[in-house]
This record gives structure tokens, sequence and C-alpha cells, in this order.
């Protein structure tokens, strides 16, 4: 992976004179009518193998399906169980790990190249023959439905879940991919061996990273894993969100503090072409101390330790958002000065040419460490493809950046926080209510509903 870096360290010092693209490292195969993509990566000896399915958990007849279906696949097969399954993944120093969102699943494996046979062999048996046993599922969902109903307790993750299902109760990915207390009692073992039956049929892309040894794997892939690339997801198209009139507060015993998410989702053709320039945007908002937000909320007035802002995006749609917190009494005084930083980011002449420069600057320069991770990388290069965007986009990103202008970073930011779209979420004390309410209205909402 160093000459990764490298290579972008020298596009960024001397744009204009390199020789050589960290690109170089890339490699795109067919293996039949599988789509291959290796990262050469010699630092040592070991490979990263991560399977991208086309499939989602918004393919789910009951929520949560797909997420199980891959957090139980080593719970047992029809000749090992779930403990000798571990042992053999421990014996051999892999691991193996797996992601779910709306749009699409990841199943991934880590280990050494010369192990790579037994290990990937094995992930082809627990593919074709994962049996979920029914005591092994029923303790899965048992520590499921604890960690649910155990957000009572952690404001800041029931607030991102109620945010995510508020923001995007208007689409068809408002379910969350985890489930809900109610459709996780619903799954069963006959449940995730169909839907199993189902990934392997999806559209699956394989994305490699290690030496060249790693290609070994294709005629494991071939004489094992039975795959196929039958089921495609069909683009969903959204329209803009409807305006929103009210701020949601969601009462929690025992709150010391207020909980606040404010943001939207945002549609593929509000993306397409400005990718950059909404990532320019989450970081001048809040990436980082010296951020706008910090800055204003923290550092000049003292009403919050953190605050964040990203603008998130999938193949089609995004979130943009913005997360922090502040005391109970002082929280209708936080959301108030959030939409007053809006208008001001907003207006090109309120943005001051040192703050602009300085967070161009930041995520300028920190653009290539975040690709020293081989994992960081490939998992870069999985979601450009995802979202049907050119890999060229990474290479030109930080003269994007440094060519941006105020007006540009105004434009964005009225396009994805326009006021009148954004969903409001306070999670606190049943007293914010009142101040809240000299904001929007404000409409209560039940958290038990959320689990």
């Amino acid at each position: 992976m160093k000459k990764i870096t490298a290579s972008l360290l020298i596009l960024l010092s001397a744009t204009s004179f390199a020789k050589t693209s960290f690109l170089d490292s890339v490699e795109r195969m067919k293996w039949g009518d599988l789509e291959v993509v290796w990262v050469e990566d010699d630092k040592f000896p070991k490979f990263t193998a991560s399977v991208y399915y086309e499939n989602g958990g918004i393919s789910d007849q009951i929520p949560g399906a797909t997420q199980a279906t891959l957090d139980q696949l080593t719970s047992g097969t029809k000749k090992q169980n779930q403990k000798e399954i571990a042992e053999f993944f421990d014996f051999y120093g892999a691991n193996i790990r797996n992601s779910v969102t709306h749009e699409y699943s990841v199943l991934s494996v880590q280990g050494l190249v010369k192990d790579i046979e037994p290990v990937v062999g094995k992930v082809c048996e627990l593919l074709n023959d994962a049996q979920y046993p029914a005591n092994e599922l029923s303790s899965y969902i048992s520590r499921a439905k604890s960690n649910l109903n155990n957000l009572v307790t952690s404001h800041a993750a029931l607030s991102d879940r109620v945010f995510r299902q508020m923001t995007l109760k208007e689409t068809p990915f408002s379910k969350p991919v985890e489930g809900t207390l109610e459709s996780l009692e619903k799954l069963s073992p006959a449940l995730l061996k169909e839907r199993l039956k189902e990934l392997n049929k999806t559209k699956k892309v394989l994305y490699l990273a290690g030496p060249s040894g790693v290609k070994d794997i294709k005629d494991i892939l071939k004489s094992k894993c039975n795959w196929s690339n039958e089921i495609r997801l069909k683009p969903v198209e959204l329209n803009k969100p409807s305006n929103e009139s009210a701020i949601y507060l969601v009462p929690v015993p025992g709150a010391n503090q207020a909980q606040i998410r404010i943001g939207r989702y945002m549609t593929s053709n509000e993306l397409q072409g400005k990718y950059d320039k909404f990532e320019f945007l989450a970081n001048f908002m809040g990436g980082g101390f010296t951020s706008k937000l910090v800055q204003e909320l923290r550092v000049k007035r003292g009403l919050t330790y953190s605050a964040g802002a990203y603008v998130s995006a999938q193949r089609d749609y995004a979130r943009a958002g913005i997360m922090t917190f502040s005391k109970n009494e002082t929280a209708a005084e936080t959301v108030a000065l959030i939409r007053a930083i809006f208008q001001d980011v907003s207006n090109p002449s309120k943005i001051t040419e040192q703050e602009f420069k300085h967070q161009q600057g930041h995520l300028v320069g920190g653009y290539a460490f975040g690709f020293e991770e081989t994992s960081s990388f490939l998992g870069r290069i999985m979601l450009y493809d995802h979202q049907n965007r050119k890999l060229s986009e990474l290479e030109a990103f930080p003269e994007k950046i440094s060519r941006m202008t105020a007006a540009e970073l105004s434009q964005a930011n009225l396009e994805a926080f326009s006021w009148d779209r954004l969903t409001i979420v306070v999670v606190g004390d049943k007293s914010l209510e009142k101040g809240l309410s000299r904001i929007r209205p404000v409409k209560i909402l039940d958290y038990r509903k959320f689990l």
C-alpha cells in the first residue's frame, strides 16, 4: 500500500509533473460472468477478498433478514457447529466480516495468501451449506432485541435511529436494515436459508487486495462457490422530500442533555456531478475542531462539546445531516443557532477567506492519508463503482477542491440544507417542548415505536 500513498502524495504535490497514478495499482478482470477488481498490495503476504452483492436490506420482506443471514453465516453447517467453524478461522488467523446497507451488502474475508485455498474454500462451504441452527438463531435474536431495548439508555444511538427513520419516511429506505423488535421475532432458519440462496444468485463483484498470489482465488471460487448473477437490484427513483413544519421531540427518561439531529435525504439527481462539493461542504461544516459548527457552537458559545456534519451518498439517495448535543436548557438556542449558521454559509460574503482556505487545505492535505490502509482504498473503489462513478474522480478530487470558490460552497449548502426541507429530531427531556416550540411546532414521538 506504500506505493499507492506515495503516488498520491506525488500527485498532490506536483500534479502536472506526475508520471504515474495511484490508480495504476488497480486492475479490472472478468472471470466468466464475475467482475473482479484487484488492488496490488505486496507490503505483506496477506489478502482481502470482499464480495459486493448488488442487493441489500431494501429487498427484505422482513426487515433485518439480510443482516441476520450474513451475521449468522458461521453459526453452523451440516458438518460443523459454530464453535468448530470459529476454531477453523482462528487456526488460520483469518477473519470474516460483513456489512449491509439498503442498496448493497458486502462479505469480506482476510487471511494469509498461503492459506487462501482452505480459508476461501471454507467461506464457499458456508455460503452453500449454512443451516442457521435454531438455538444459535434464537440467541442472536435475543442479543439483537436486547441491544434495541437498551437504546433508551444510549440517547445518541437512539437519536440516530429515530432520525434515520424520520428523514426517510417518504422512501422505501425507512425500515432499519438491522430489523426491529417486531421483525426479529419473525426470523427463522428457513427464511435465512432462502435469503442466502437469493444472495448466491445476486449480481456480485469481487474486490481483491494483496500480492499477485491472491488471484489463485479464481479456481477456488469456480469449483466451490456455485455463484450466479441472475438477480439485479433495480434503481429507485425518489422525489425531493416534502417541506417539514415540525420539530420531532422524543422524550426519554433520565435525559440530562438533548441529542440534536437535523437533515434530510437527497435524491440521486441532486448529487450528480456534485459529490466533491458536498464532501467539502460536510468537511467545512463539521469536519473537525476548526469546522464552522464546532467553532460557533463550542468555541464561541460553549453550547456543546462536539458537532459533526455529513453528506453520505449511496447510489439512489444520500443523507445530509448535522449531529450535536447540548444541555437541556440550551437545546432550543442550539437549534436556532444552527439555523443561523446555515443562513450565514448560504451567503458567500459571510464566509471569511481564512476559514475557507483553512478547510480547503485541511481536506486536500489529509486526502492521501485516507488511502494508507488497503481496506480503505478498496472500500472507496467499491463505493465509486456502486455509485457508477469513474475512478478518475478519485485522482481529480484534490484539484477540484482546490478550485472551489466560496460561492460554490454557499450553493452546495443551499441545496443540501434548505431549512424548510430539514427534519429536526431532538431526543431529551419532555420539558424541551416549550423552548423548541418557539422555532417550530413540536410533535411528540414515542421512542418505543422506533425499536
